[in-house]
């Protein structure tokens, strides 16, 4: 049960209340470059992926963006809401604009790099399914041979493989370069720790 809670207490941190806490708190930061896609990062993409497939990536981008928040007037609604100039004396309108165009900007970038971290999905899951079922099998062998199984190891596995995943998840949305190239030590980390937790259960 302990160990249950945990685990959704990693789960609501790293799914739910940091990713609020951060697409409330940084869209009020005054910098925009903070909420722009940077050159290193664009240029790790066209190295990583090549042009085509990086203006692809951007294509897609700015196609689901449209479609999701621009088509359905919720990014309208949001700067709309931000009250009439007249009645700004004490300057909330030009505050809750600013907030609104960097949350936009925020959920474009992080819409960016999921649509680049797509590239890497297919590799990703194969790789994660044969290390469930090599694990899996490797746990079999050892119980048949009489072995002892690691609860320790399984369990500090289980948790790096929560925190990868929600680190993963939650840099999405962070105000820094997100090198393209971090989605291969993602892809060779996360089999790695689906390996032991597998092997280890």
């Amino acid at each position: 049960m302990a160990s249950g809670s945990r685990f959704v207490r990693h789960v609501k941190w790293w799914f739910f209340v940091l990713p609020l806490l951060v697409c409330v708190v940084l869209p009020a930061i005054p910098d925009r470059a903070l909420f722009e896609i940077s050159d290193v990062e664009s240029q790790s993409v066209v190295r990583a992926l090549g042009d085509d497939r990086a203006a692809a990536a951007v294509d897609t981008t700015n196609a689901l963006f449209r479609r999701l928040f621009v088509d359905t007037g919720a990014v309208q609604a949001t700067i709309s809401a931000g009250g009439d100039d007249d009645l700004d004396a004490d300057g909330m309108h030009g505050f809750a604009i600013a907030w609104a165009k960097h949350f936009w900007m925020l959920v474009y970038r992080a819409l960016y790099r999921a649509v680049v971290m797509h590239a890497w999905l297919a590799g990703l899951a194969v790789l994660c399914l044969a290390a469930t079922a090599d694990g899996a099998v490797r746990r079999k062998i050892r119980a048949a041979a009489a072995g002892f199984a690691s609860p320790l190891k399984f369990h500090l596995a289980m948790h790096a493989l929560l925190l990868t995943l929600g680190a993963t998840f939650t840099v999405t949305l962070l105000p820094v370069p997100l090198i393209a190239q971090c989605w291969t030590a993602i892809a060779v980390v996360m089999p790695l720790l689906l390996w032991i937790v597998n092997s280890s259960g």
